[in-house]
Order: C-alpha cells, then structure tokens, then sequence
C-alpha cells in the first residue's frame, strides 16, 4: 500500500485528463476509517496482546495500484493477497496469502472472486460467499479481512482527490 501524497501532489498539478492520461488503470483506495489503533514506540522484549484483525492504517489515506506483475502467467487474472508474489500485495497479518482474484473478462469488465480465505472478501459490504464471483465496477466497495477499499479508475481517483483528501501542510 502506497502513500496517497504523491497522487494528491499530482492531482494538485494536473488537470483531470492529464492526471487520467497517466494513471490509466484502477486502484483500491483505502479511506482512513477513524479508529485507529495504538502503536507501541518502545521497542522492548514484553509480550504485548495486541488484536491481528485491525486495520493497521485506520488513520491514513493509501492507494494500490490494481496491476498486474510481470511474471504473472495468468492473462485474466490478478492475485490479491498477502505473499510477495501477489500482483496486489496487501502485506498485514488477516489477508491470507492468496485472498482473492481480481478477473478481467472478455468483455472488459471485472469482478472480484474470493478465494476461500480465512478472513472474508467483502464486496459493498456483503460477504462474498466462498469461492463465489462478484462483478466490479468502479466506486464499489472491496474489503478483505479487515481493510476496506473502494475500487476506482483515475478519473475517480482525481476527483476524490481533489474533493476529499485534505494532508497537512497542502
């Protein structure tokens, strides 16, 4: 999961077809949910409970860029999951290895299929059922375990940029 500043740097600078023209494919973008969890700054050798199941970046904006890698064999596919040989690699404890599959059909569309994690794969806030295909289109909400996303184009990006996000110091 990537910063959001230097997409909203770029959509600061750009007009929305030049910030479209360069950031052609989709992207999962992570709103921040507003319950973030504390973090521990000492380092120490204490056992510590702490819950796995918690979005790590509750406070903060982060995009993924929906790409696929490649030494991906599949031409219809992208892997979401947790190893680093994912295409869309979401690296926290609750996304199993393999998560999910993102599929591009013949027909240009796309749609999520849950790959019988432990944790769930959300579309708009229903469980997919395991195993089970859910068509994808742009604004809908894409969860897996416990982080949500709403997955989006470049025009939809810029425009959530612009509106929405507000960093210090812009």
């Amino acid at each position: 999961m990537l910063p959001i500043r230097p997409y909203l740097d770029l959509a600061s600078a750009l007009d929305r077809a030049e910030f479209v023209a360069r950031h052609r494919g989709h992207f999962l973008l992570k709103r921040p949910s507003g319950s973030a969890q504390p973090k521990e700054n000492d380092f120490g050798f204490a056992t510590v409970a702490i819950q796995i199941n918690v979005d790590p970046f509750a406070a903060e904006w982060r995009i993924v860029p929906v790409a696929k890698r490649p030494s991906n064999p599949f031409p219809d596919r992208l892997t979401v999951g947790r190893a680093t040989n994912c295409d869309v690699v979401l690296r926290v404890p609750f996304v199993s290895k393999v998560h999910a599959h993102i599929l591009m059909k013949s027909d240009g569309t796309m749609a999520l299929h849950d790959n019988k994690p432990s944790n769930f794969t959300f579309h708009n806030q229903r469980k997919v059922a395991p195993d089970a295909t859910e068509k994808l289109e742009i604004g809908d909400s894409v969860g897996f375990g416990s982080l949500e996303f709403e997955f989006v184009d470049g025009g939809r990006l810029y425009d959530v940029l612009r509106r929405e996000v507000k960093v210090e110091g812009t």
